[in-house]
């Protein structure tokens, strides 16, 4: 299972609905379980492994510790309360944002066992489901984001990226050399 990157063009795809009863998602909602802890991240949604189904874990490490693991994830209700979230993404790596999202939310969602669940969070879990359900629809937090910030972002994110590759073209030069003596 391998993180997709921003451009990544399937990280603007929308996502299927999982049958319900399909137990061939188990395995990947377990997978990318073991994947959200290895990247450290907080969420993480099927498009961002490649895979185009609705499928989300979160687990934001507050206590008691919870795992969600939902298979076809929907919001049902959003407050009309706003706050305004700083968030990064692992498919956009190293840059955070600030974006407006619904205070509050409930989402209706299947577990592994395709029973029916209902999830209200609010602060960070609320921003993280919202953040997560967007992938499923092919959309970004940057996509939040005015287009003369968005554009700044990107121009932000690309320098990175450039000045990543350049250190690992140059890691990978020293290696060679090393290999040669």
């Amino acid at each position: 299972m391998e993180l997709k990157i921003y451009p990544d063009p399937v990280l603007a795809k929308k996502c299927a609905d999982v049958e319900i009863g399909d137990t061939s998602v188990v395995p990947i909602l377990e997978e990318m379980s073991k994947k959200l802890y290895e990247w450290e991240g907080a969420g993480l949604a099927a498009p961002q492994v490649g895979v185009l189904k609705k499928l989300v874990v979160i687990d934001i490490r507050e206590e008691p510790a919870t795992l969600y693991k939902m298979i076809n994830p929907k919001i049902v209700w959003a407050s009309e309360e706003l706050v305004d979230s700083k968030e990064g993404c692992l498919s956009l790596p190293k840059l955070r944002e600030t974006v407006v999202r619904h205070e509050k939310v409930q989402v209706e969602y299947f577990d592994e066992n395709f029973k029916k669940q209902i999830v209200e969070g609010d602060g960070f879990l609320s921003c993280c489901l919202q953040h997560e359900i967007d992938h499923l629809s092919g959309k970004l937090y940057i996509d939040h984001l005015s287009r003369l910030k968005k554009g700044r972002f990107l121009a932000k994110f690309r320098k990175l990226r450039k000045e990543a590759e350049e250190a690992e073209k140059s890691e990978d030069t020293r290696e060679a050399s090393n290999n040669e003596k």
